[in-house]
């Protein structure tokens, strides 16, 4: 691709799988704008301990670190209440803010890719409108499995935004056929989130175990995500109780904030689990992968997911992968050698997953060998072979 081309990307965080991806790109660009939506309200959980908000400050939606010097990144102050009613019309307020800004920087884009369809779709597709230039919208998840089916409304209101697209990316086969179920004419490509290699890889388990000051004896189960409902720590916290009959050795780390925090760590004191379930809050990204070198085995039971990327990340660690049957999950996990696969909602059978899975001796270089083709410098390519039907 000829890196005289300039791209326009539409994002609610610079950060994690978006910013990996928008980075591995960087080069094949003479120029990429990155516009990432912000509603200044977090900023009180600055003075206010109120996790909720936390996690959505300017700090935590944007990591600037390594950032290539062609990549600007714009934040998109937009007050708001986050009430259905003003959800429904943040699209409008997002687009005029961004179409303002474009004005002002005068840029002028060959390409916009929006990540997620909500809002970011809804002002590409506007954008494309206005500029007659191609439109590229990823799906990842929520915005595809669950906001176009809450009401009729919203439905119509995805399927237009999709619909208005030049090309959908999504990130699992399932998320796909959810995609279909919409009537959506726009064709669909399927690219996993991947992961950074640079950051993500084996080390030696015992030496990050001391650098985090973790038992050495223990076999430790890990957990990331946010302290949500759909991430399913409930369900985990009981699958612990009915395994930690069975083996008394075990260590469950639950990493990540949210506003099931409390209720959370008084499920635990219910159980009486104080010792072996511990909830050690959101740690830096530069820590992350300690955390799942020091681990036995990872554990996603989340009740539903795009396409998760820890999964790749443990994967790519040569961590083995315990997980409910959600999102892109079967699609990576494709064979015993990897990793376990459980029933949704099912915390016998996440227990019983567990404990096979703490027994059976992983051979940790197949496992790794199997992420390598999910690794950003490798997805790099099929991202950019989409986007030159396009340009």
């Amino acid at each position: 691709m000829s890196n005289r081309k300039s791209l326009l990307a539409i994002t609610p965080t610079y950060n994690y799988f978006v910013k990996d991806q928008i980075e591995s790109i960087s080069s094949d660009f003479k120029s990429i704008d990155v516009f990432v939506y912000h509603n200044p309200i977090t900023e009180i959980s600055n003075y206010l301990p109120i996790h909720e908000l936390s996690l959505f400050t300017k700090k935590s939606l944007i990591e600037y670190s390594g950032k290539p010097e062609n990549v600007s990144v714009s934040t998109v102050p937009t007050f708001f209440i986050p009430i259905d009613y003003q959800y429904r019309h943040l699209g409008e307020k997002h687009y005029r803010k961004i179409l303002n800004m474009i004005v002002q920087k005068k840029r002028e884009p060959d390409l916009i890719h929006s990540h997620f369809v909500w809002t970011s779709g809804y002002v590409g597709a506007r954008l494309k409108e206005r500029y007659h230039i191609p439109l590229i919208i990823s799906g990842y998840g929520y915005d595809l499995y669950d906001l176009p089916f809450k009401n009729p409304q919203w439905r119509e209101r995805i399927r237009g935004i999709l619909n208005d697209s030049d090309c959908i990316i999504t990130v699992s086969n399932r998320l796909a056929d959810y995609i279909r179920k919409l009537d959506v004419n726009t064709p669909v490509e399927i690219l996993p989130t991947g992961y950074d290699g640079k950051r993500f890889y084996p080390r030696d388990q015992q030496a990050c175990r001391r650098t985090l000051r973790l038992p050495e004896k223990k076999r430790i189960i890990l957990t990331i995500g946010s302290l949500v409902k759909v991430k399913g720590h409930i369900d985990l916290i009981h699958a612990i109780s009915e395994l930690e009959g069975r083996s008394k050795d075990i260590l469950c780390i639950i990493l990540g904030e949210g506003n099931l925090r409390n209720e959370l760590q008084k499920e635990i004191k219910k159980c009486g689990l104080e010792e072996v379930i511990k909830l050690v809050g959101r740690k830096p990204r530069e820590e992350l992968p300690l955390w799942i070198n020091a681990c036995d085995i990872f554990v996603l039971p989340s009740l539903n997911e795009g396409n998760p990327t820890v999964m790749f990340e443990a994967l790519a660690c040569g961590i083995p992968f315990v997980s409910t049957d959600v999102g892109g999950v079967s699609d990576i996990i494709t064979s015993k050698e990897y990793g376990l696969i459980c029933e949704c909602n099912d915390c016998m059978d996440l227990c019983n997953k567990m404990l096979e899975a703490l027994n059976i001796k992983w051979n940790r270089d197949a496992i790794q060998s199997h992420a390598l083709q999910y690794e950003w410098d490798s997805q790099r390519q099929n991202l950019l072979e989409i986007y030159k039907k396009f340009m």
